[in-house]
């Protein structure tokens, strides 16, 4: 499986020659990481959540351009936003390698007064994509886990750390998402830390380098 971290929460998994996005916010697209060739040859594209971190409507006309076939997963408000950008979603799929799975988004009271739709994925029968989510209580098979380490003004790296060790069944590998906010000395911290945090639950925690690919 390789995995490109794109900033935040954007990722490009590949394997056996396909191609899936996930999460193109805005974060992401204002880095400078988001090379125009990149996302050509896209798949499919699977986006947990309507807020601008996750789902850029600048990056979605890059993608639409670049991968004009691409096919676009999410939740019904998703959908709805990728319409009014005259771009055909689904809220559900038939697609071995795209499996939904239930998850709602962390608490945002009183930061926001509604909550989202959310929706978390199992790509390549390998990837947890957790989005924005802080109590998944399984890996649903899955052997990594893409998860949001810092929620920004909603969560902790603690309550993330937590969230694996409750699981009933933990994924064998854990990647960062959601870690924009953070400078990269405070990155580098939180990073080792975490490692060292992962390895005594049994799991294994990889760093990963916006823009660079891993080989997991």
């Amino acid at each position: 499986m390789k995995i490109t971290k794109l900033v935040h929460s954007c990722f490009i998994l590949e394997k056996d020659g396909k191609r899936i996005l996930v999460d193109p916010g805005v974060y992401s697209w204002q880095s400078g990481v988001v090379e125009e060739d990149l996302m050509s040859d896209l798949d499919s594209v699977v986006v947990t959540h309507e807020h601008p971190d996750h789902l850029s409507e600048d990056f979605v006309d890059l993608v639409k351009t670049k991968s004009p076939g691409a096919k676009w997963y999410g939740p019904s408000q998703v959908v709805s936003q990728l319409a009014d950008w005259g771009i055909n979603g689904s809220s559900s799929s038939d697609d071995d390698s795209i499996v939904f799975i239930e998850s709602s988004h962390a608490d945002l009271d009183p930061w926001f007064p509604e909550q989202p739709e959310h929706t978390s994925f199992v790509l390549f029968n390998e990837v947890l994509v957790g989005g924005d989510c802080h109590t998944l209580s399984d890996s649903h098979g899955a052997r990594i886990f893409a998860g949001a380490i810092n929620g920004g003004p909603w969560g902790a790296v603690v309550g993330f750390a937590r969230m694996i060790e409750a699981m009933d069944n933990r994924p064998e590998v854990v990647i960062p998402a959601h870690d924009w906010h953070w400078n990269d000395e405070a990155r580098k911290g939180i990073y080792n830390r975490l490692g060292e945090v992962m390895e005594a639950q049994g799991v294994k925690f990889v760093p990963m380098e916006n823009g660079l690919s891993v080989d997991i």
